[in-house]
């Protein structure tokens, strides 16, 4: 299969798993991570064992990589890179590289000047 899809995480049988299959259930992240975030694989020790999704999440982490393109490669919703990232932060295999926030973000005033200086070009 060609697309975002085709590199969905396969379970036992060569299924595609589902979403709440990979995230137990959980519908949210317990760190507030945008699309935008940067996230960077963190080395853990030997003995923990962070499943097939989260090993596949670090090695796309080996560059900081945002949450988008995280979901992306996993082929899989947003939300759920969100919550299996988070699971990464929680073990600390994971560090947040970069986090924007709204307070990092240009106002209102300087994007419309932008624009208005597009719109003349």
């Amino acid at each position: 299969m060609v697309g975002p899809y085709s590199d969905a995480v396969i379970g036992a049988g060569g299924a595609r798993l589902r979403p709440y299959a990979l995230t137990g259930g959980r519908t949210r992240s317990d760190y507030p991570l945008q699309l935008d975030t940067l996230l960077a694989a963190h080395p853990v020790p030997a003995d923990i064992d962070l499943g097939p999704e989260g090993e596949r999440i670090r090695l796309l982490c080996a560059t900081p990589q945002p949450v988008a393109e995280l979901a992306f490669h996993l082929g899989q919703p947003v939300q759920v890179a969100k919550i299996l990232a988070s699971d990464l932060l929680h073990v600390q295999a994971l560090v947040i590289a970069e986090h924007h926030d709204a307070s990092h973000r240009p106002d209102r005033e300087l994007l419309e000047a932008v624009l208005v200086g597009l719109h003349n070009l």
